[in-house]
């Protein structure tokens, strides 16, 4: 009750659903919030919480959600039952019990459900008509005799939790405002129960920020959630870790055999090819002299070639093995590690231009969608490649000043670099526009807008991208914005060179870091700054 009153989100559109640890997050637009659905509570954030393996019932609600349009958010009576009514389905929620989602089309013939389940007066199952639990008194219609004749019969807290569907929690809390024993019969004068819930908003003052209180009761949750499966990530990576090197031992001790096996023929070559010829004549499956195996379907020197075949192969997957445990060992450290504060801009591509501007990118059609309609705001710039296959790149500008030169044709470049340009290899061409003339039009495909209006034009860029490190970071960027903040700083062009080693070599334990920044995962050094 205290929080529904507080959403308002009617007329909002189901953008996108996402499992997270316990629940459903809801992105909808254009509210710009999320509605968080666990078993127990909901609640509403501008927090985008990580997401999990979507179960089959997130799939499935997605599937018949996303694209709904949010009508009505109601509860049901005094139960705890929560409505959602869309345009084509209404999703109740159950914070009863162990909790229940369930997904009902406009006529409440459920569809699907978290859970499928079955009492002895209603059903919870696919083609069923949904039906209410059991009614329970409203407290706030609940009269001065029904209250009086219940205290007669039972304690006060028996009637409050159950009677009046309080639950235990806010009938003690009532117990407590109210200065009486949870055990109170009929010596409780009814009266004072009965005015305190005629003016139970004003008595309960401190759920005015329940929506918040919730939101911390999720985040400690998910906090030790994140903590038990960092548990589990590491117990994981240890077994891996030991089979890998086992991997590694076994196949380091065969390339050794083959290659004693190989000295021992060119040492003995003309007594090894005679035995061989001789040996061959009698079809054989396979031929073994002094210990080792040949294959009779080949002549002698194919078969020593085959040799030298197998330990090229063993080496690769040795290469491959230990990249392998180089990456966990990444992945495990960052993972492992107190995480650093996280910048709502860092999960886009991103750099402050030569004049201290905030500049953001897309990295897919998703992303591009996202910068667009949550993130382009009045006084900024939107930038786009003239080449199909362009990030949208936009310059914040939240205290509308007058954006510089130097800055603009920095996020041309950006934009140009981090477009199809740089996979093709030739120059590109960018131009720039205000935030009203971007719009988002029927049909259009995810990440696509259409542009209207005069467009100002950076010509014929040059793709140059200077990667650098910077307080222990990898920063990115065109070269005068990165070359301001830091004097060790790589400048990459296209190209189809192998710079791993070089990276490696450079950046070190960043290396892998450093290699995201790079369009389209190809490139060519051609400077190098602060070695």
């Amino acid at each position: 009750m205290f929080l529904i009153k507080k959403l308002n989100l009617r007329n909002s559109k189901i953008q996108k659903i996402k499992q997270i640890p316990f629940g459903f997050l809801f992105e909808l637009y254009p509210s710009k919030k999320n509605l968080i659905i666990t078993q127990k509570y909901l609640f509403v954030t501008e927090k985008n919480y990580d997401s999990i393996s979507p179960s089959n019932f997130c799939e499935f609600i997605k599937s018949k959600l996303v694209g709904e349009k949010i009508l009505e958010i109601k509860q049901k009576d005094f139960d705890r039952i929560v409505e959602i009514k869309t345009e084509n389905y209404f999703l109740i929620l159950e914070f009863f019990g162990n909790g229940n989602i369930i997904l009902t089309d406009n006529e409440k013939t459920i569809i699907n459900a978290l859970e499928m389940r079955e009492w002895k007066d209603r059903k919870i199952k696919k083609g069923e008509k949904y039906v209410y639990p059991p009614l329970t008194r409203n407290p706030f219609t609940v009269s001065l005799k029904e209250l009086n004749e219940m205290i007669d019969e039972k304690e006060i807290i028996r009637i409050l939790a159950k009677d009046l569907s309080f639950g235990g929690e806010i009938a003690r809390k009532i117990c407590e405002k109210l200065k009486i024993s949870p055990d109170s019969k009929s010596s409780l004068n009814a009266e004072l129960v009965y005015d305190f819930l005629k003016n139970i908003e004003e008595n309960f003052s401190e759920f005015e920020n329940i929506n918040q209180d919730l939101e911390k009761d999720y985040e400690t949750e998910n906090h030790l959630y994140k903590t038990k499966d960092l548990t589990e990530i590491v117990e994981k990576g240890k077994r891996i870790r030991q089979q890998q090197l086992k991997a590694l031992e076994d196949l380091y001790k065969k390339i050794e055999e083959i290659n004693l096996n190989i000295k021992n023929i060119m040492e003995n070559y003309i007594e090894f090819q005679q035995k061989f010829d001789e040996m061959k004549k009698t079809p054989e499956k396979e031929i073994e002299i002094n210990g080792i195996k040949f294959n009779p379907r080949k002549s002698f020197n194919e078969n020593i070639q085959d040799f030298y075949k197998k330990i090229k192969e063993m080496k690769k997957k040795i290469e491959g093995i230990n990249n392998a445990l180089d990456k966990f060992e990444i992945k495990a450290k960052e993972k492992v590690e107190k995480k650093e504060k996280v910048e709502w801009y860092e999960k886009f591509r991103w750099f402050i231009s030569s004049d201290n501007f905030l500049v953001i990118g897309g990295k897919d059609a998703e992303s591009n969608e996202t910068i667009i309609r949550k993130h382009l705001k009045e006084g900024d710039l939107v930038f786009h490649a003239d080449i199909t296959g362009s990030p949208f790149v936009i310059i914040k500008n939240p205290e509308k000043k007058k954006i510089p030169e130097t800055t603009i044709r920095e996020a041309a470049e950006f934009c140009a670099c981090y477009s199809k340009a740089w996979k093709i290899g030739i120059q590109a061409d960018v131009y720039y526009i205000l935030p009203e003339q971007v719009k988002k039009e029927g049909g259009l495909p995810k990440g696509s807008f259409m542009i209207y209006g005069k467009r100002e034009w950076i010509r014929r860029i040059d793709l140059l991208l200077a990667i650098g490190v910077y307080n222990g970071k990898i920063i990115y960027g065109p070269i005068s914005a990165v070359k301001i903040k830091t004097k060790k700083y790589i400048v990459i062009t296209t190209g189809e060179e192998n710079i791993n080693e070089d990276f490696n070599k450079y950046f070190g334990e960043l290396a892998e870091q450093a290699k995201k920044a790079i369009p389209y995962g190809k490139c060519k050094i051609v400077e190098i700054h602060g070695n």
